[in-house]
């Protein structure tokens, strides 16, 4: 069994679970997944609604809680308990993946397609979705398909406003969107409608515009992206933040003519890097 340690949110756990899901594919062997925030160990909630395939980690294989017995979690970081562990070692993609065995346990975010490149159709069968929006959301799923020229455009505040996350990530310009949707609109020659997805739909409503038709998504809770992330799937061609819940919403969308427009800088601070987060054929533009 492969295991894959979660941590994050929706965005990276998706990573999460493709790496280890295409390892698990490669060895022949099942997948497990550790919630390690949660001392029942429970899947996230958002991955019910999708098509996964794991399994339960056998008890000889779940590793120790650090709060719960230190030493043995420290021999288990130490590698003198199984499963063996293997850190993703920094941010961009890790040839020595295709080196790990069974029984192993993956710490990092995997924030790269290379990690699963080869599994692509078995990470998009899983990530179909098994239930169907309701009330609103299928309101808006019915908007979204009914309406010609889409394009799902992701603005991420938050924590990209305040504390380490600023320092780190800092927030894309109004300028980046503004040439990211004329640039779509004028290479596809189409006029778009653009549905704006959001953890801030307040300050965006009042504060962000754009030329052309725009439609704010509001309604859905941060516990409920899983349904904003459904929606974008569904828009013709996408603009990104630096964000991997938005690289997953475009990764995903349906439209096999789509174009994804994602931020040329991923890191405000020049400490961080990870060059293998584009994917061939995006088209960066500067933020």
């Amino acid at each position: 069994m492969i295991i894959v340690g979660l941590r994050g949110r929706l965005g990276n756990q998706m990573f999460q679970y493709a790496a280890g899901r295409a390892l698990s594919c490669r060895l022949g062997v099942s997948l497990g997944l550790d919630n390690y925030t949660s001392t029942k160990n429970i899947i996230p909630h958002h991955f019910h609604h999708l098509n996964i395939k794991v399994k339960k980690i056998p008890n000889n294989l779940i590793p120790p809680r650090k709060k719960s017995n230190l030493f043995l979690w420290s021999l288990w970081r130490l590698g003198l308990r199984r499963p063996k562990i293997f850190h993703q070692g920094g941010l961009s993609y890790n040839p020595k993946i295709g080196k790990v065995t069974d029984n192993s346990y993956l710490i990092g975010y995997w924030q790269s397609e290379s990690f699963f490149q080869d599994c692509k159709d078995i990470i998009k069968s899983d990530f179909e979705f098994i239930s169907s929006p309701k009330l609103q959301n299928l309101d808006t799923y019915q908007e979204i398909s009914e309406t010609q020229s889409t394009i799902s455009l992701h603005i991420r505040r938050g924590d990209y406003l305040t504390g380490k996350d600023e320092s780190i990530f800092g927030m894309c310009s109004q300028e980046y969107y503004d040439k990211s949707v004329i640039w779509i609109a004028e290479h596809c020659q189409i006029t778009p409608t653009v549905f704006v997805f959001s953890d801030d739909p307040v300050w965006v409503a009042e504060n962000f515009k754009l030329p052309f038709r725009t439609r704010v998504i509001g309604h859905n809770s941060p516990e409920n992206a899983i349904e904003d992330l459904r929606l974008m799937t569904i828009c013709n061609h996408h603009v990104i933040a630096n964000s991997s819940f938005s690289w997953w919403g475009a990764w995903l969308g349906k439209n096999k003519r789509k174009i994804i427009v994602a931020p040329d800088r991923w890191f405000s601070n020049p400490k961080y890097s990870n060059p293998n987060i584009y994917c061939k054929n995006w088209v960066r533009i500067k933020n």
